[in-house]
This record gives C-alpha cells, structure tokens and sequence, in this order.
C-alpha cells in the first residue's frame, strides 16, 4: 500500500468489507418499497382513506401528510415518511462499525501498520460510508420511480430523485456523527446510539413541530424538515438543504480528525 494512495485503497477495502450488509440492506429497501406501492391500486380510487388519514392526530399529519390517493401523497405519506428511521439506523451502525467497530475487532491494526496516516484512513472509511448511502439512496430511487411506474403511481423522475437526495442525504450527517463519534472515542455502541438516535429523534420531533411552536422555529435545523414538510416530490425544492448536509456530515468528521490522530488505539 503506498501511502500516495493510501485513501483509495482503504475506501475500496471498506467497500467489500461492508458489500453483504449493504447488500441486504438493498434487498430489505427493495421488499418495503414493493410492498408499499403494490397497495396503491386499491386505495387510489378511494376518497374515504383521505377522510380517515384528516382525523389522525397533528403530530401523525405531519409525518405521513394528509393525501393518500394521490401517486404523490402516497408515496410520500406511506415509503418516504419512514426513510429517516431506516436510512438513519443504516447509517448510523455503518457510520460506528467503519472505525470505532474495526478498532473493537482488532481489524485496524493491518492498515495502520502499513505506511498509511490516521488522516488517511479516516478519509478512506468517510468515502465508504459516503459512497455506501448514495448507493442505498440510488436503490431507494430506481425502486420508487420503477415500481411507482408498474403500480400506477407515475412520477417524473427528477422529482423521485431529488427527494431521495434529501432523504440519503439527511442520513448522511447522522452517519458522519457516528463514524466522527466512533474515531474519536473508540466506542463503536456510544456511535452508533448517537447517530441512529439523533436521526430517529429528529423525526420524531419533526412530528411535534406542528403543535410546539419552539419546535417550529428551530425547524430549519433539522435535516428531515425540507423532505417531509415541503413535498418535494409535487414540486422543485432548493438545492441548499443538500448542499447543507454535504457540508454539515464532512465538517462533523473533521472535528473528530485532531482527536482520532492523537488518541491511543485499541486491539
């Protein structure tokens, strides 16, 4: 391993080190978005489902929305209301187990007995987690788009994606927190705890915000209210939440850069 690309050889690694996880985590996304729109066809017709969804609880509204026979409405109310949870928890227990996991294995010694920095193979392990969220978030929209097109529930592509984009995105910061938690303490449960559970947290106070005006104010904070609060899958969205979120993930590791480079590493 030569230490000029010494980066690239540790993404690739933690690439195939992490390819079966990945992998069923892609075939349990591909199960639940088949499962979720297989139903539309029976409901889209329906114009009491609306009518039972307006008597559900302000905090149940702001979460799953208020239209379900609409290829729009259902999609975002049944498969993406949920995509915090799962995409949180994905990148979450992938953010912990890329450094502080492999340090509880004994897994980092090979590498750092070769010619290769610290600095480099945090680098390395933030590209793989990267890499591996833009490719669930991928499934998420070949799955949604695809499938919307066989079960009656059409939607142009560039609307799936961009609302993919803020979903996989979103995660990407909570991942981040937990590969940025993990380098800089080596506890790979205290990581993925505060990733996987900040994610969820916020989306569950996203829920709240329609009923504590706090909550509300403080929303523009939070990476999940751009994707469930403004629809973007019915129309165009600012690309400044992304850009935001890219941002915010590769800030929170490199706050943890100065600590992981100085710290003693385990076996």
């Amino acid at each position: 391993m030569t230490a000029d690309r010494a980066w690239l050889e540790l993404w690739q690694h933690a690439l195939a080190d992490h390819r079966r996880a990945w992998l069923g985590w892609s075939a349990g996304l591909l199960a639940y978005t088949l499962l979720v729109l297989a139903f539309y066809p029976t409901v889209k017709n329906d114009p009491s489902v609306n009518e039972i969804v307006q008597n559900l609880p302000d905090a149940l509204k702001a979460l799953f929305g208020t239209d379900f026979t609409s290829p729009a409405g259902y999609m975002g109310g049944r498969l993406y209301s949920l995509m915090p949870a799962l995409l949180s928890v994905y990148a979450g227990l992938t953010g912990a187990a890329l450094i502080a996991g492999d340090e509880g294995r004994g897994w980092l010694e090979g590498p750092l007995a070769q010619p290769v920095s610290r600095g480099a193979l945090l680098l390395g392990r933030t590209l793989a987690l990267l890499t591996l969220l833009l490719a669930l978030g991928g499934v998420l929209f070949v799955a949604s788009w695809g499938l919307g097109q066989v079960f009656q529930a059409p939607l142009p592509a560039s609307r799936v994606l961009e609302t993919s984009a803020l979903f996989t995105l979103g995660a990407w910061v909570f991942g981040a927190l937990a590969l940025a938690v993990g380098a800089a303490t080596g506890r790979p449960g205290l990581a993925a705890g505060v990733g996987a559970g900040l994610g969820v947290g916020l989306m569950v106070l996203h829920t709240l915000s329609a009923q504590v005006p706090a909550l509300r104010d403080a929303a523009w904070l939070n990476p999940w209210t751009v994707p469930l609060r403004d629809a973007p899958l019915t129309h165009a969205v600012s690309p400044a939440p992304l850009i935001a979120c890219a941002v915010v993930g590769l800030v929170l590791v490199g706050l943890a850069r100065p600590l992981f480079t100085r710290r003693d590493i385990g076996g």
